[in-house]
């Protein structure tokens, strides 16, 4: 499903979307690795559940990536397809680096 890289950008963003799309308690023999945003996402979309996807967001980086600074982080519902759009925007500290990174998330 990956592609090998040794560009720090690119493993970083890879590394980000396999840690967002595995659900904590998925990983056999790993089972803190992961995250809960699928638990709060098929809920129903209100600013308070925004704030709390945005809070779960930032202690799961400072915990798993501590060197992603998040910038923005966007999650927009679509109920009419049962889907909720994840955007991430960030930039890795001590460096110069930048990048977003989207997920759909359907159900």
């Amino acid at each position: 499903v990956f592609n090998q890289t040794f560009e720090t950008k690119q493993a970083i963003k890879t590394n980000l979307i396999n840690f967002f799309l595995t659900s904590r308690g998925e990983r056999y023999l790993n089972p803190t690795f992961g995250n809960l945003l699928q638990n709060l996402l098929f809920e129903q979309l209100t600013q308070d559940k925004v704030r709390q996807i945005d809070e779960q967001v930032r202690n799961d980086l400072g915990l798993f990536f501590p060197r992603v600074q998040p910038v923005e982080i966007t999650t927009l519902g679509n109920p009419n397809n049962n889907t909720v759009s994840f955007k991430l925007s960030y930039k890795l500290r001590d460096t110069d680096i930048e990048d977003e990174l989207l997920i759909n998330f359907e159900q």
